[in-house]
């Protein structure tokens, strides 16, 4: 997977995780890819050490094996509120 698309698939899951939860099998994807992306060459040294900061920060994440995400209303759409 190029670095690129990798970077992608971890931001793309860090905000799943920020806007419906984390999940086991969201947590150990982004575990992948952290990792994978640990290996990646040509990383600058700060994007590494911020890579490797999150992957420790992740590792001690544990989900209960069944979890779900949670849907809900976004506070920034108009009309809807939550409370």
């Amino acid at each position: 997977m190029s670095p690129e698309l990798r970077l992608a698939a971890i931001v793309t899951l860090l905000s799943a995780c920020a806007l419906r939860g984390t999940t086991a099998n969201k947590a150990a994807a982004l575990r992948v890819h952290l990792e994978a992306a640990t290996r990646t060459p040509g990383l600058g040294e700060r994007l590494c050490d911020a890579i490797e900061q999150a992957l420790r920060g992740w590792e001690a994440i544990e989900c209960h094996p069944e979890s779900i995400s949670v849907h809900f209303c976004p506070l920034t759409v108009p009309g809807q509120s939550l409370h």
